[in-house]
């Protein structure tokens, strides 16, 4: 076995691939890199169970001076979306989960949902599969500036203090930018989801994606938080060259 989990093979062309391809996305990332594009990245590929090629660029955080490595820990940030998904989808199997079923079913607190600055009733229910979709009506605060946008940015959502059922009662209080299951909006309906998926399994979503996904999958660096020994892991944005700071990013040591 390889540092990185998988047997290596022989060479690329024996898996099927090209040598002078993938240095070719190899020159493309070192490049990038250089110009300050990315501060680095970790790049492999693996096909038929073995690793094909493998490599590792520029820096885990380049303001430290600290360079990347195979085990650096990176946020995935939105792709937590298709794993509450997944989650959903393993209670929907097990006759759990209703997909068909109004939110509210599950959360009563979504049960008079309203449309727009005027606050008009709506006229659909809200499902389950509106928030797989994210045809719910929901939407998010920061991507637009409509007034119903404007109105949601004075609740603090994105408050890392909260719990998913403070989120999920403060989203039932605002009024939805559609009518549900008329328009697709990316938006906070996996927030949503992540809540209903708690109050049917019993549990955290961070204890259902341990126990059913995660864990299983051998993933054992994914999760909410990154503590102990993993926090000298975190790969790091560098700093803006027009603001001289960094983006800023969720905070990786875990919120409630």
């Amino acid at each position: 076995m390889h540092e990185w989990g998988l047997p290596r093979a022989e060479s690329p062309e024996r898996v099927g691939l090209s040598s002078a391809r993938l240095e070719q996305a190899a020159r493309v990332i070192r490049g990038d890199v250089e110009r300050r594009l990315i501060p680095g990245a970790v790049l492999a590929i693996a096909r038929g169970g073995r690793l094909a090629w493998a490599e590792i660029f520029g820096w885990r955080d380049r303001e430290t001076g600290a360079a990347m490595t195979a085990d650096a820990i990176f946020r995935i940030a939105s792709m937590t979306k298709p794993m509450t998904s997944v989650a959903a989808m393993m209670l929907a199997e097990e006759g759990r989960l209703e997909i068909a079923a109004p939110v509210a079913d599950y959360l009563p607190e979504f049960a008079k949902p309203t449309v727009g600055i005027e606050r008009k009733p709506a006229q659909r229910t809200m499902t389950v599969q509106d928030l797989l979709r994210h045809t719910s009506g929901l939407t998010y605060a920061a991507f637009g500036d409509s007034p119903v946008q404007m109105l949601w940015r004075d609740e603090k959502l994105m408050d890392e203090r909260q719990t998913n059922a403070e989120l999920a009662t403060k989203l039932a209080g605002l009024p939805l930018m559609f009518e549900p299951g008329t328009t697709w909006e990316y938006s906070m309906s996996t927030d949503v989801l992540g809540r209903i998926v708690e109050v049917v399994a019993g549990k955290s979503l961070a204890d259902v994606f341990a126990e059913r996904i995660t864990g299983p999958l051998g993933m054992v660096d994914t999760g909410f938080a990154a503590t102990g020994a993993r926090a000298q892991r975190i790969a790091e944005p560098q700093t803006d060259a027009q603001s001289a700071q960094r983006p800023p990013m969720r905070p990786w040591r875990g919120c409630r």
